[in-house]
């Protein structure tokens, strides 16, 4: 997953959203992001600009991970009513 940081500038009382020239490839770790997120704030002079992170939608691998193991134990909790049901004879 990648992390962007987004700077967001109020411009004619509408926000515009921009990345950082330097951070147009993004942060490969959020911790990474945080730090460098971090040091934009501590040198913005501008009141109308902050700093905003976000990710590229990919999910992490700990969330596919989770998402593989709810469907085996959902396709598992299946299997099961359907043997429960074949052994009292509703099927």
């Amino acid at each position: 997953m990648q992390y962007f940081i987004l700077r967001k500038i109020k411009l004619w009382g509408k926000y515009e959203y921009s990345t950082e020239s330097k951070a147009d490839e993004g942060y490969s770790t959020i911790d990474e992001a945080i730090k460098r997120k971090i040091a934009l704030e501590t040198l913005n002079t501008n009141k109308d600009v902050s700093y905003i992170i976000v990710n590229d939608g990919t999910p992490s691998e700990k969330i596919i991970e989770r998402l593989e193991e709810e469907s085996m134990e959902h396709d598992q909790e299946r299997a099961n009513h359907i043997a429960k049901s074949v052994n009292r004879g509703e099927l």
